[in-house]
């Protein structure tokens, strides 16, 4: 690509992801760029951080409208008024609907239209509380010896698209929930930017539903 890849992160939290992700397109550690920052949630700590890198957000409380269409209809409405590549979700607490997933797909990329980053072992166990599910905090498993910090492309399912790419986490004999969530987030901040990084150089390939990536 001749142009940066310009990202929309979507976030409820506290946007820590989205601030490596910013941090490392400020000092040209990847070939990308953050166009928009998305808020479900009108006090994220996330949209903060973006004031500080000068960043445009859009707020578009979930808890405002009937029905996730309707969300989603503004969403893409307030969407359109930016030029963007792809939708990076960066602690983004809500499901996309398949209409919503489908319109995003980049033609340009011939790539799905967003990536997520979950921090488990997306085929162990999806949805929230990964790092609480390898430390057998859920009840549903064993504390475990690793865990598996995953980027992957979405779908409509939950943490059920693609994987582009996995990185072990080794859960000590000692580790507290603190310990292994607060080294896990280093190799979040780390592998997505990665992720994102060679994606924009056009290395990221996915054909009959398998990623490949060119070193």
């Amino acid at each position: 690509m001749s142009e940066k890849l310009r990202l929309a992160v979507f976030l409820s939290g506290s946007g820590s992801n989205f601030e490596a992700i910013a941090k490392n397109c400020a000092e040209g550690q990847i070939f990308c760029e953050v166009a928009v920052v998305v808020s479900n949630v009108p006090d994220a700590y996330g949209l903060v951080r973006a004031k500080k890198y000068g960043i445009p957000t859009i707020v578009c409380d979930h808890r405002e409208y009937a029905t996730r269409q309707e969300h989603e209809a503004v969403l893409r409405r307030e969407l359109a008024a930016f030029r963007y590549d792809l939708v990076v979700l960066a602690g983004w607490m809500r499901l996309l609907s398949g209409d919503f997933i489908q319109a995003q797909y980049n033609r340009r990329l011939g790539l799905p239209g967003i990536v997520n980053i979950h921090p488990a072992d997306t085929a162990a166990y999806q949805g929230v509380h990964g790092y609480e599910f390898a430390m057998g905090l859920t009840k549903k498993g064993p504390r475990l010896t690793e865990t598996k910090i995953t980027v992957h492309f979405i779908d409509a399912g939950m943490d059920t698209g693609p994987v582009i790419a996995q990185r072990v986490v080794p859960i000590l004999p000692a580790d507290s929930l603190d310990d292994l969530r607060s080294r896990g987030l280093q190799v979040e901040w780390e592998l997505y930017s990665r992720v994102l990084n060679q994606i924009a150089h056009g290395r990221v390939h996915l054909a009959d539903g398998r990623v490949r990536i060119e070193e």
